[in-house]
């Protein structure tokens, strides 16, 4: 099994803390830009299952980006 990822997610719409509990274990982080979704991904279901979440709720995904280890 290979080891978890750290992937921070884009999305161009603006989501309010009361979305937090719908994309855990990642955190929600805003802007004017829009949110940033960030955690730690086990495997590629996992991810994809996040981006599922995105697309049904018709999100504009922006970027999906792993973030190198310490």
């Amino acid at each position: 099994m290979l080891d978890p990822t750290n992937y921070e997610i884009y999305i161009g719409e603006i989501l309010d803390k009361k979305w937090a509990a719908h994309f855990q274990p990642f955190r929600l982080t805003s802007s004017e830009a829009g949110t940033v979704l960030s955690g730690e991904v086990h495997d590629q279901a996992e991810l994809f299952g996040v981006l599922l979440k995105i697309r049904d709720l018709g999100l504009r995904l922006i970027s999906v980006n792993p973030v190198p280890s310490e």
